[in-house]
C-alpha cells in the first residue's frame, strides 16, 4: 500500500459509531458501563447490518414464493 492511498469507511460505519458511543455514554450513569456498552454495541451492529438482513430476507421470500408459485402452476416446462 503507499503513502498516497487513503482508507475511506463505509458509510453506515461513519454513523454507526457515534450512535453506538452516544447510547453507550448516555445509559452509563444510570445502568452501569457493561449493560450500557452491550446496548451500544447492539445498536451499532443494527445501524451497520441491519440493512444488509433486510434485504436478503426480501430476496429469500421472493425466492421461496416464486418457487412455490412453480410448484402451484406444475413448474417450469
Amino acid at each position: 500500500m503507499s503513502a498516497a492511498t487513503t482508507y475511506t469507511p463505509p458509510r453506515s460505519l461513519i454513523l454507526a459509531t457515534p450512535a453506538g458511543t452516544y447510547v453507550t455514554i448516555t445509559l452509563a450513569p444510570e445502568n452501569g458501563w457493561g449493560p450500557a456498552a452491550l446496548v451500544g454495541a447492539l445498536l451499532l451492529a443494527v445501524i451497520l447490518w441491519g440493512g444488509i438482513v433486510l434485504r436478503s430476507a426480501a430476496r429469500s421470500l421472493a425466492v421461496r414464493r416464486a418457487t412455490k408459485k412453480a410448484k402451484k402452476t406444475g413448474g417450469e416446462q
